[in-house]
């Protein structure tokens, strides 16, 4: 298991206060709805399982959606050339056919972004990482709460019980004072991207599978340049493996019947949330309870079994997804 995460939740908390205002202050009105869901592309599947039932996920996905009341943001991570295809037959059936497919294409990889959106887009752009072939991808969009840059990313973890990875000879400017290996730099890379466009008055938010806990130096490093952990600020608790609770991963990625099975819970908090306030604007967040009643809290996103999903899936991922509900108050 990885280390505790007690200290490093209380250093969190302490930063988390002043820029993002509590649960309990969430302003009423305008606000905007993100979902973030590693998708699993289901390349190590068994062959005959179809990437473990990637058409049945994909459906349980626009399910979802449907019943969130077609939440504004969907950032997608793991979607191969089988999801992306899926995904473009799905999307314009699904909330009739509100939702935009940014960052779209046949994917040359296994392990693309993607982003739903009812808002409009004003720009984009596609960073490669260090490393094999991680990316982030950034969305400029027009929202309810003013300008909103959304970054979605998929990276590599820190290797438990071994050096931190190669050290970062030939890593991007933003990486070179800053960190000492290329794992590392994929985090300063993502959020360097997060940090520009959009304007000053841009609400900025940084999301994805990070694979990294609380308790790692870049989730703190995160945390110390103002990014704010939604999940926390919104008053959940901390990842318990022993009862799953507030726990995002640690589901078979390779098995049909981890899908199936609902009694397979997660062990870990690896996805995020990040946001960064602007200036004038103190954005708040909706607990996870829903309290205004948009369809979406702010927490995990349906870490509960679903009952006789298609395919007779009990999940659509090996992930849990994170969601959260911003507003902004002046």
């Amino acid at each position: 298991m990885r280390t505790t995460i007690v200290s490093a939740l209380l250093a969190s908390m302490m930063v988390l206060v002043a820029p993002l205002a509590p649960a309990a202050a969430a302003a009423d009105g305008d606000s905007v709805r993100i979902i973030d869901l590693n998708l699993l592309h289901g390349a190590f599947c068994p062959p005959d399982t179809n990437g473990c039932l990637a058409p049945d996920r994909v459906d349980l996905l626009m399910q979802q959606l449907e019943a969130a009341d077609c939440p504004e943001v969907v950032g997608l991570q793991e979607i191969n050339a089988n999801l992306a295809r899926l995904l473009d037959k799905a999307v314009p059936k699904t909330c009739d056919g509100k939702y935009e497919i940014v960052l779209g294409g046949k994917p040359k990889t296994l392990d693309t972004e993607r982003v739903l959106t009812t808002l409009p887009v004003k720009s984009t752009k596609v960073e490669k990482l260090t490393g094999a072939f991680r990316t982030a991808s950034r969305v400029v969009l027009t929202s309810p709460i003013g300008p909103l840059v959304l970054v979605v990313t998929h990276q590599d973890g820190d290797p438990e019980d071994k050096p931190p990875g190669p050290p970062c000879k030939n890593c991007p400017p933003p990486c070179k004072a800053k960190q000492a290996n290329i794992f590392a730099c994929q985090t300063v890379v993502a959020a360097a991207l997060a940090d520009t466009g959009g304007g000053a008055k841009a609400t900025r938010v940084l999301m994805g599978d990070f694979n990294f806990t609380p308790a790692n130096a870049r989730y703190q490093g995160l945390i110390a340049d103002g990014w704010v952990d939604t999940y926390v600020v919104a008053g959940n608790p901390e990842c318990d493996p022993a009862t799953a609770l507030g726990c995002s991963s640690g589901r078979d990625d390779q098995s049909l019947e981890s899908l199936q099975d609902p009694t397979k819970r997660q062990v870990e908090r690896i996805d995020f949330i990040f946001v960064k306030s602007p200036k004038g604007c103190s954005v708040t967040t909706d607990p996870v309870g829903d309290g205004n009643g948009n369809g979406v809290g702010t927490g995990l996103w349906h870490d509960e079994p679903t009952t006789n999903g298609p395919g007779g899936l009990a999940w659509t991922s090996d992930h849990t997804g994170v969601s959260a509900d911003l507003s902004c108050e002046s």
